[in-house]
């Protein structure tokens, strides 16, 4: 008589992706006012840092609520491939959402490390956190390369996901050769993946098995 999913945890999961995407977009616009660059002097750095000490704080802010987000859609997902029959790949498709989650985190401490050197006139620590935010985008490789294989398998050999989410997801996979472009299509997959599961069939496509 009752769903055992819950009318809540049917669009929870999906609302949350789109959400998370929205997060991201708009703390991604409040970061890029930042222009500092690893070959510029410490004292321009320092200067650019405490200049933008409120655009930091509110974009680390939403970076925060956008990984919640990501988390709540991740975990909904894992399940429904781990009702659709694909096995392995769910669980790896958590283990890399909970991969990139990690990454972003990491990211936001160095940004309000940053914060936090611009307002002290910590000059060094300054632009040692521009250097580590230009390179920091390695911490994504990981996460996009099994979100993208497990979310891919997931489809194509299971068919707990729309093939076309599929297709979509190797894409990400590839974009681990290519990690800041490769989180813009992570970005674009969680949207489209999100808006296909609030319209298509609440129940899981794949097989499923006894036992």
């Amino acid at each position: 008589m009752n769903d055992p999913t819950g009318r809540l945890g049917r669009w929870l999961g999906p609302v949350s992706g789109v959400l998370f995407v929205v997060a991201f977009v708009t703390g991604g616009a409040v970061f890029m006012g930042i222009d500092a660059e690893p070959s510029d002097p410490a004292s321009v750095v320092l200067a650019e840092l405490r200049e933008n000490a409120d655009q930091i704080g509110t974009a680390a802010l939403l970076t925060a609520l956008g990984v919640g987000f990501l988390l709540v859609f991740i975990g909904h997902l894992r399940v429904r491939l781990r009702d659709g029959g694909s096995g392995w790949a769910a669980d790896v498709f958590l283990a890399g959402g909970l991969a990139l989650a990690a990454g972003w985190m990491i990211l936001l401490g160095a940004q309000l490390t940053g914060r936090v050197a611009g307002a002290n006139g910590h000059a060094e620590v300054g632009q040692a956190v521009i250097d580590f935010l230009w390179e920091g985008s390695s911490l994504f490789i990981p996460g996009l390369l099994a979100v993208g294989i497990a979310a891919s398998a997931a489809s194509l050999a299971y068919r707990a996901l729309p093939i076309w989410v599929g297709v979509f997801a190797a894409v990400v996979a590839v974009g681990a050769l290519a990690p800041w472009l490769g989180i813009l299509v992570f970005v674009g997959w969680v949207l489209a993946a999100s808006i296909s599961d609030l319209i298509g069939p609440s129940r899981p496509t794949g097989r499923v098995t006894s036992g």
